[in-house]
């Protein structure tokens, strides 16, 4: 038998444009997977209180476990899978989170129909930050989502953090630029 994961400690979320997100049209991709993966049983569940994201123009969808055993941690090597499938049935950019609380720990990734996904992954604030930046909002609107701080003072980005920072934003921008020119 499976040793079970409280459900509590795992979070996968998924980011949809507002105009193009309706429930039944996430849920068949999430459905597919939780299915494949005999996950325990869940429910794609809109978090309304996303009041920034939501003027951002983003609709947040929660994986909500209906057992104490996890269905976010069995999804949790598979959000990439699902955030790419939820990309092409609504032919629009779509953001898949995991984060994992307990281990303070999280990853995320940004698929476009027909493209690649862009992934990241590391300690949850630095995950959270990168989440925001592509979501752009003000990182604390994500942290209230998640009901988790990002204040430690002794994570602060040094120089050398900024100035990564900087050139990766760059980088971003002109793979941006290049992706629209063709």
């Amino acid at each position: 038998m499976e040793p079970t994961v409280d459900s509590r400690e795992y979070r996968v979320v998924f980011f949809c444009p507002t105009s193009s997100a309706p429930l039944e049209h996430i849920e068949a991709p999430v459905r597919r997977v939780l299915s494949r993966i005999a996950a325990p049983p869940a429910e794609l569940a809109p978090l309304e209180a996303a009041g920034t994201l939501g003027e951002a123009g983003w609709r947040v969808y929660l994986v909500r476990s209906m057992t104490e055993r996890s269905a976010a941690h069995a999804l949790s090597a598979h959000v990439t899978e699902v955030a790419s499938a939820i990309a092409t049935e609504l032919d629009t950019e779509v953001l898949g989170l995991y984060v994992d609380v307990g281990s303070d720990s999280a990853r995320i990734c940004r698929c476009l129909p027909d493209e690649s996904p862009e992934t990241f992954a590391g300690r949850r604030r630095v995950v959270l930050e990168r989440t925001s930046e592509w979501l752009d909002i003000n990182p604390a609107s994500l942290s209230a989502l998640f009901q988790l701080g990002l204040e430690d003072a002794e994570d602060e980005p040094d120089a050398e953090d900024r100035f990564v920072e900087a050139k990766l934003r760059e980088a971003r921008e002109y793979m941006q630029r290049y992706r629209q020119s063709k």
